[in-house]
C-alpha cells in the first residue's frame, strides 16, 4: 500500500512497458509523415495510459472505489479533450517550428535518432510524472471510499482550470482562424489578463490532482505538477514560445509589457480589442 515514499514497483514496471510501445508506434507513424510534432497529440494521452493501467491494477485487486474512480474520470477528461484540440490545431498543418529547429540540429539520420530523442523522451517524463498518480490506486478498499475534503477541493481546483485552459484554448484557436493581419497578437479575453492563460489553467488541472491524493500521505504526489511547472514556466511553455517571438509579432514586446506572464491580473493600461 501506499505510504510517504512506498510505491508500487509492479505498477511502474506495467505502465513504463505500455508508454514505451505508444511512443514507439507514435514514432513508426511519424515517420511515414515526416512530422515528430505529432508527438503532441500523445502528450496527454500518455498520461492517461499511465493512469488506466493504475486503475486495471487496482481493479484486478479489488481496491477500485470512488476515489480512484474520480482520478481516472478527471484524467480520462482532460486527456482526450487536450488531444482531440491539438489534433484539430495541427491538422493539415506543417511541422511545428519548435521540430524543424530540432530536425536542423539533429540531422543527418534524424528519422532514427528522433525516436529517442522526441518520443521514448516524452514517454519517459511522462512516465516519471506518473508516479504521482501510484499512491492514489494503491490505496486500501477502505481509504478508496472514503471521501474527503481534499477530494472535493482537488476536483473543484481540476475543474476550474480544466475550464479556463479549454476557454483560453478555444480563444486563441478562434483568432488564429479568423486572423486577418500576420504578425498579430491575442490580447482579448482570457489573454487580456495573462500571456498563457491556457498554461495557467493546465497548472490549476496538475495541483488539483496534486491537493486530490493529499489523503494518501504521500510524498510522491508533488512529483508531477513539481515537473509540470518547470516545464510549462522554463523549459516547453513560456521561455520557449516566447523565444524570438517579437521578430515575428511587433507588438508582442508591448504586450509583455502590459499583461502578467503566467498568473491572471489587469492589465498595466486599456487593452483595445483587435
Amino acid at each position: 500500500m501506499s505510504g510517504l515514499f512506498i510505491l508500487n514497483t509492479d505498477f511502474l514496471i506495467l505502465s513504463f512497458q505500455a508508454l514505451m510501445l505508444l511512443a514507439v508506434v507514435t514514432w513508426v507513424f511519424s515517420t511515414w509523415l515526416q512530422d515528430v510534432s505529432i508527438v503532441d497529440y500523445i502528450w496527454s494521452l500518455l498520461t492517461l495510459l499511465a493512469v488506466a493501467t493504475y486503475s486495471y491494477l487496482s481493479d484486478l485487486s479489488g481496491s477500485l472505489g470512488p476515489v480512484g474512480m474520480g482520478m481516472l474520470l478527471m484524467v480520462v477528461i482532460w486527456g482526450l479533450r487536450l488531444a482531440y484540440f491539438l489534433m484539430v490545431r495541427g491538422h493539415n498543418k506543417p511541422e511545428d517550428r519548435r521540430y524543424q529547429v530540432i530536425r536542423k540540429r539533429n540531422s543527418p539520420n534524424f528519422t532514427f535518432k528522433s525516436l529517442y530523442l522526441i518520443f521514448i523522451f516524452q514517454a519517459t517524463v511522462a512516465w516519471i510524472m506518473s508516479v504521482s498518480f501510484v499512491p492514489v490506486f494503491d490505496m486500501s478498499i477502505e481509504q478508496q471510499n472514503n471521501w474527503t475534503f481534499w477530494h472535493s477541493l482537488g476536483a473543484a481546483i481540476w475543474l476550474f482550470g480544466f475550464i479556463y485552459e479549454s476557454v483560453a484554448d478555444h480563444q486563441l484557436h478562434s483568432f488564429n482562424r479568423k486572423l486577418v493581419t500576420p504578425g498579430s497578437t491575442l490580447n482579448t479575453g482570457l489573454w487580456r489578463y495573462s500571456r498563457h492563460p491556457n498554461y495557467f489553467g493546465e497548472l490549476c488541472v496538475w495541483w488539483g490532482w496534486c491537493l486530490y491524493a493529499v489523503p494518501t500521505d504521500s510524498l510522491w504526489i508533488l512529483v508531477a505538477p513539481l515537473v509540470m511547472t518547470y516545464l510549462l514556466v522554463k523549459f516547453s511553455g513560456v521561455g520557449n514560445m516566447e523565444q524570438g517571438i517579437t521578430d515575428r509579432r511587433p507588438d508582442y514586446q508591448a504586450y509583455i509589457k502590459t499583461t502578467n506572464t503566467l498568473i491572471p491580473g489587469k492589465p498595466l493600461r486599456k487593452v483595445i480589442d483587435i
